[in-house]
């Protein structure tokens, strides 16, 4: 081959090296960038919920109103940090109340509907006080924020929807089977017999264990279904 063909084919052919070689550099600065950005979601997502469970903990403590300073300390970051997640602690209450909402959640297994009536009360019932004992120091924390913040009341009217499913799966068809007349009141009766407000005071104000809470709780379920 003539030397002019031969510099000829070297010269054409080193522009494709080097754009080859600049895409693959673009390539592993992208994937390093991504594997970068994903770090920091990570570590903002965990740095966040350091926060929340540190409010939570708090509350769990019996501090029901804690001061944005404190919630730092517990989740041992700045108080810069925290601003930064959340514009106030409203905001940061909020989302505590999402994550109690997802913790309830657990509390709520399947109970066989074709079960005896009394297994079933009991199970319901024993849920229900698992759920309350757990989650108490945080809705009291939330209870007095409810005046102030419609998130925070959507947050326990959520709560009392999932409950009010719950209890027609669990006593429908002895609902069926209540006179027309009645059927609304004692499906009422029972709401209020199973909520956190009717455990809060059986506990809190009268100071009933909580194997008496439960058995008041069952007697007041049963006798609404004539079980008793």
């Amino acid at each position: 081959m003539p030397p002019e063909r031969v510099r000829c084919t070297r010269e054409c052919a080193q522009p494709r090296y080097r754009r080859l070689h600049a895409e693959c550099y673009k390539a592993d600065v992208a994937s390093t960038e991504a594997v970068l950005q994903d770090g920091r979601l990570a570590r903002s997502a965990r740095t966040r919920r350091a926060i929340v469970d540190a409010l939570r903990s708090l509350h769990h403590d019996g501090d029901l109103r804690p001061t944005a300073p404190r919630v730092a300390e517990r989740a041992g970051v700045s108080l810069r940090t925290v601003w930064q997640h959340f514009n106030d602690l409203e905001s940061l209450l909020i989302e505590a109340g999402q994550r109690d909402y997802e913790i309830a959640l657990r509390y709520v297994t399947p109970i066989d509907a074709g079960g005896p009536l009394p297994d079933r009360l009991r199970q319901l019932v024993e849920q229900r006080g698992q759920m309350y004992e757990a989650l108490a120091p945080v809705w009291r924390a939330a209870r007095l924020q409810e005046p102030f913040s419609p998130q925070v009341r959507r947050n326990r009217d959520r709560l009392l929807d999932a409950a009010r499913e719950q209890l027609e799966r669990v006593v429908g068809s002895e609902l069926s089977a209540q006179p027309a007349g009645s059927r609304r009141s004692v499906f009422a009766a029972l709401q209020v017999a199973t909520t956190w407000s009717t455990w809060e005071s059986l506990r809190g104000e009268l100071g009933f264990t909580v194997e008496e809470t439960e058995q008041a709780i069952y007697t007041l379920v049963s006798n609404l279904l004539n079980v008793l």
